[in-house]
């Protein structure tokens, strides 16, 4: 298997640098399966982190219909079967099966769900005024998971 410098891998547009070389700092010249993997695991832990908060928001939001339903269509973007929870499952099989293209095709419809999350399903829709920590934990789980797009791309050879 192919080794690619975690420096390499950080330096994409679309990742943010810093978390990056943290992230995978304890992996240096690892090959791009056990960056997977590794990135994998650290993605299951954010996007089942943020579905908590959700969870927690849906309750405490309880009396407000607005909000309340705004965090439940976030927890069906994050939570399992169909949201982000469900796809890291898929994600790792197709890792293991070789189907780097079809991971990586799972990886980028995670960013999708971030962004319904955040910032609305269409782009004329005004996002929710969300003063929470649902947009940082959200903007984790995007970070990461665009961390193992670029990995997904040098699985495939597109880079």
């Amino acid at each position: 298997m192919k080794v690619v410098d975690i420096d390499t891998i950080c330096k994409n547009e679309d990742v943010n640098t810093s978390l990056c070389i943290t992230l995978l700092k304890s992996k240096q010249g690892a090959d791009l399966l056990i960056l997977a993997q590794y990135t994998i695991d650290v993605l299951y832990t954010e996007v089942n982190n943020t579905v908590k908060l959700i969870k927690t928001l849906i309750y405490q939001y309880d009396k407000d219909p607005k909000a309340k339903s705004h965090y439940k269509e976030c927890f069906n973007l994050f939570g399992e079967p169909n949201g982000a929870a469900g796809d890291i499952e898929e994600i790792e099989n197709r890792m293991k099966d070789g189907d780097y293209g079809g991971m990586s095709r799972k990886v980028l419809s995670i960013t999708i769900d971030y962004e319904s999350c955040i910032e609305g399903e269409y782009p004329t829709d005004t996002p929710y005024p969300d003063k929470s920590l649902l947009p940082k934990y959200a903007k984790g789980v995007n970070d990461v998971a665009s961390i193992l797009f670029v990995i997904s791309n040098y699985l495939i050879g597109n880079v």
